[in-house]
């Protein structure tokens, strides 16, 4: 096998490898904002008809969930990311137990789109590449 050829088979691996982490990497992350985001959902729910304790265990659900996702998330986004995801929670968490009706629906809104921004951000499209 000549040179030329053993330099295109090891950049054709490269580039496969990095497609293929790549593509491994946004299932993962749309997986994990799928679980994190029906936990949101649902917490909504129960605030919306005031079932307060509910809501708080959800939350604490959403809590153990999200503890076990960061780590994997750490490796693969930047951490400013995780930095709003946690202190989103940490407001919605005290908002719920001070049964503060509005500022726990807004802020469980900003930790549903700080999920869902997630995915979006680091999907391969045009926009993401420019």
């Amino acid at each position: 096998m000549s040179n030329s050829v053993k330099t295109l088979t090891i950049v054709v691996s490269l580039v496969l490898i990095i497609i293929v982490s790549g593509v491994l990497s946004l299932c993962y992350l749309n997986r994990s904002c799928e679980k994190l985001e029906k936990t949101v959902n649902s917490a909504g729910l129960f605030i919306q008809s005031k079932q307060w304790d509910s809501a708080e265990k959800l939350l604490q659900n959403f809590a153990s969930d999200w503890d076990k996702t960061k780590f994997g998330w750490s490796i693969l986004l930047d951490h400013f990311e995780i930095d709003n995801i946690d202190n989103s929670y940490t407001k919605t968490k005290k908002y719920v137990e001070s049964k503060d009706y509005s500022s726990a629906l807004a802020e469980l809104e900003a930790l549903k789109e700080y999920i869902n921004h997630i995915p979006v951000k680091e999907s391969f499209t045009l926009k993401n590449i420019m």
